[in-house]
């Protein structure tokens, strides 16, 4: 009787044992049943959706049979970068919380994380290739035998250039024009290293000051004007209005507030390129005093050449992009910079604006 208890035990024990490690076997999930998806496929970014809501990446929580806590993170890459033994390895990665099965972006972190983090160039149509990456850790929170599990979707991204705060000196102007009070374009000098070094590209309008246009320059920091000095390209604190002859006119600011002084010099801008022999003079730009940016209209230009912005038929200065496709200076002494690249054949309106003062200059071909 006692054996024939123990051997019914024993077989109601083994009968527990394989229905718990049954029930404690994963299966993983199949990538298309997280039905992983975002509410837009093609982005175009700007000032205007920076406080927008403009995407956001949802997903279900996958059934791995058994009860687990699956972590889950976002991964944003270029489609180059996604294949190859280094695959998703230049990836920016977002983790997201345990219980969130979402993840929604503002324009202005939407564009950060594409042309400050992942470097895409700005004003320019990229594919964005994002993976949601789902895994279970130990509880110990290493990594456990359990393969991840992978879903990819791709977007159309147009990220823009961010107008960046530098210290500024703002332009005060006298007499019979004024300038806004605050920050605006086109009536700034910026420093983009952060030091005593000013530059920027103003309109001057009016000839209303003695010989020239009247002004003073207001650091957006302290409030501290600078003023005429001892002549006309020198500054002092708390001088009287600045003043300058030929004007109006368009001209290059330069300002050293150590050593106080001011430089102007008045410029035209050409383009000049493969597609007119790299002729300064042949492709002038018109500024545009409403948009504060020099335009030239109906350009052929052709895919695989190349052009830089020159100015008063010379290359003293001009402006090239650096390897990131920004903006840069690229004339005398330094002499840098890359040939801004064509990757399209056909006629365009190319524009250049120089109005966010230095470190903010743009262009754009459209």
């Amino acid at each position: 009787m006692k054996n024939q208890f123990l051997l019914i035990f024993i077989i109601f024990l083994f009968a527990a044992c394989k229905k718990e490690q049954s029930q404690n076997i994963v299966i993983p999930p199949a990538a298309n049943s997280l039905s992983f998806s975002s509410t837009a496929t093609s982005l175009v970014l700007s000032e205007a959706t920076d406080a927008s809501r403009v995407v956001t990446f949802t997903f279900k929580a996958p059934d791995y049979g058994i009860k687990v806590v699956p972590v889950y993170t976002l991964q944003f890459d270029v489609p180059a970068d996604t294949i190859g033994a280094n695959a998703w390895g230049k990836a920016i990665n977002v983790k997201l919380a345990a219980d969130s099965l979402q993840k929604s972006y503002t324009g202005a972190d939407f564009n950060a994380l594409l042309s400050v983090q992942l470097l895409l160039p700005t004003g320019v149509n990229s594919t964005l290739v994002v993976r949601l990456k789902t895994e279970v850790n130990q509880n110990i929170g290493t990594g456990s035998t359990i393969q991840p599990i992978y879903s990819v979707l791709k977007m159309d991204v147009t990220p823009y250039k961010a107008i960046m705060e530098y210290p500024a000196l703002l332009v005060k102007g006298a007499n019979s024009w004024k300038t806004p009070l605050e920050q605006s374009a086109g009536f700034l000098l910026t420093s983009a290293k952060f030091n005593s070094k000013y530059e920027g590209y103003i309109d001057l309008p009016n000839a209303d000051g003695w010989g020239g246009d009247a002004f003073q320059l207001v650091s957006a920091k302290d409030a501290k004007v600078y003023g005429w000095g001892t002549d006309a390209n020198t500054l002092s604190l708390g001088g009287g209005n600045l003043w300058l002859t030929p004007s109006p006119a368009y001209m290059k600011v330069n300002v050293d507030l150590d050593a106080l002084t001011i430089n102007y010099t008045p410029v035209k801008f050409f383009i000049s390129g493969d597609d007119n022999g790299w002729s300064t003079s042949s492709t002038p730009m018109i500024y545009n005093a409403a948009t504060k940016k020099w335009i030239a209209a109906n350009v052929s230009l052709t895919a695989g050449k190349a052009f830089v912005f020159t100015c008063n038929g010379a290359y003293d200065i001009s402006y090239k992009v650096d390897d990131k496709g920004t903006l840069m200076f690229a004339g005398a002494p330094s002499w840098g910079g890359i040939n801004i690249p064509v990757t399209k054949t056909g006629v365009f309106t190319v524009t250049l604006d120089l109005s966010g003062g230095d470190g903010n200059y743009t262009y754009s071909i459209n």
